[in-house]
């Protein structure tokens, strides 16, 4: 028997049938339970049943309890923006999930183009859609949108100047965005 709470790999062995039955994640071969999936050991002592807790299951859990993610634009294209989603509310997640942005999720107002609400490099905070691959999201909330952003002209922070417009404080560029609640203001400070 494992130590419960271990890191485990599909085809290892758990335990074996005399002791425990197959649960959730795991399979039993030739009398063994073996783990069906990368996760935790969960032994069940009280119904004698060996488990392993699915890291994507636990992603899953924590993706519908989810006020807002937080991620990285990488792609914009005409109506729709791929995002690198980096964190589930304040705790960061590794590998990055796949998501998209379409344009009709950004604002009530029509837009003409997405780059009119974000851009590539932009940090946006988001809220997910459902809970399908690669995940759709939405910033039409008053909180959501883009939270840190960079010059398209000379790299620099972009600061709050409106509801609706960033500016470089370096060249004195103004660029439209989809401002969310965190967005950073000239005097360094958070804007809540």
């Amino acid at each position: 028997m494992r130590v419960q709470g271990e890191l485990t790999l599909p085809g290892e062995e758990l335990a074996v049938i005399e002791e425990f039955m197959p649960g959730d994640g795991t399979y039993e071969f030739n009398g063994t339970i073996r783990a069906a999936v990368i996760g935790k050991i969960f032994y069940d002592m009280l119904n004698r049943k060996s488990n392993v807790l699915g890291i994507k299951k636990n992603l899953f859990q924590n993706l519908k309890k989810a006020k807002y993610v937080i991620g990285i634009v990488n792609v914009t294209k005409e109506d729709v923006a791929l995002i690198s989603v980096l964190g589930i509310e304040e705790k960061s997640i590794q590998p990055p999930i796949s998501a998209y942005l379409h344009i009709s999720q950004i604002s009530n107002k029509k837009l003409n183009s997405i780059i009119d609400a974000i851009r590539v490099g932009d940090i946006i905070k988001a809220k997910p859609l459902s809970y399908s691959f690669p995940l759709p999201l939405t910033v039409k909330l008053k909180d959501l949108g883009v939270i840190y952003a960079k010059c398209s002209r000379c790299g620099a922070v972009l600061f709050k100047q409106d509801e609706n417009n960033l500016k470089c404080y370096r060249c004195g560029n103004i660029e439209q965005r989809k401002i969310g609640s965190y967005m950073v203001r000239r005097s360094g400070n958070q804007n809540y």
